[in-house]
C-alpha cells in the first residue's frame, strides 16, 4: 500500500497534459503483472492504482512473467510483445520495476556489465515514443523465502543489481522508488 500511496503522489504532481486522461505505464515481470495472484485482475498493482488515481487517468499492466531486463537475459523484456505494446501505449508516466529475474544464475554472472547499458536503452525507448514522459523506476522487491532463488545465493546479486539501479536514475535523470522495503514486512502482498 506504500508503494501505491508513493506513485499515486508523484502522480499528482505532474504537470498537466493537454490530452483527456494521464497514461501510466507499468512496465515489469510476473510481480507488476500480478502472478499467483487470486484475482490479478482486480489484485495487481496496477488495477489498484487504476482504481485509486480514478478516471482521470489511464493505467497499463504491461507485465510479462518472468522477464530479464538484461538483453542477453534468458527471456529479455525489449524482445516481449507486453514490451511493444508498452511502446505503443506511449505513456505519460512509465513506472518500470525489472531486474529480480536478472538475479538468475545464468544472467547477472555473464551479463552484468550490461544492465546500465541496458536498463538506459530501455528508458531511451519509452523517451522515444513520447519524450514529455516521466520514468519512475523502481529498486528490486523483495522475493520470499519459499522463492527458489531465496536459497540459491543471489542475496548478493539483488544487492548489486540495486546498486546498479541507483545509478540508472542518476544517469538517466529519472526518479528512483523503493519497492523493497516497505515489502520487508508485508511479503503477503507479494505472492510470486
Amino acid at each position: 500500500m506504500k508503494i501505491l500511496t508513493l506513485l499515486l503522489c508523484l502522480c499528482f504532481t505532474l504537470p498537466s497534459f493537454a490530452q483527456d486522461k494521464v497514461k501510466i505505464a507499468c512496465v515489469g515481470n510476473s510481480i507488476t503483472y500480478g502472478m499467483r495472484l487470486p484475482n490479478r485482475e482486480k489484485e495487481s498493482y496496477p488495477v489498484q492504482l487504476q482504481q485509486m488515481l480514478g478516471e482521470g487517468y489511464e493505467v497499463g499492466n504491461f507485465g510479462k512473467s518472468s522477464a530479464t531486463l538484461l538483453t542477453h537475459g534468458y527471456l529479455p523484456y525489449i524482445q516481449q510483445e507486453e514490451y511493444k505494446q508498452a511502446l505503443a501505449f506511449a505513456g505519460d508516466i512509465v513506472v518500470i520495476h525489472l531486474g529480480v529475474n536478472d538475479t538468475d544464475p545464468r544472467c547477472w554472472p555473464f551479463y552484468r556489465d550490461e544492465f546500465l547499458t541496458d536498463y538506459l536503452s530501455l528508458i531511451d525507448s519509452f523517451k522515444k515514443v513520447n519524450p514529455k514522459c516521466r520514468v519512475i523506476i523502481a529498486r528490486l522487491s523483495p522475493i520470499g523465502v519459499n522463492h527458489r532463488r531465496f536459497d540459491s545465493g543471489t542475496r548478493e546479486w539483488r544487492e548489486m543489481i540495486n546498486v546498479e539501479i541507483e545509478k540508472v536514475a542518476k544517469t538517466a535523470g529519472v526518479q528512483l522508488v523503493d519497492f523493497e522495503e516497505p515489502f520487508y514486512a508485508r511479503p503477503d502482498l507479494i505472492p510470486d
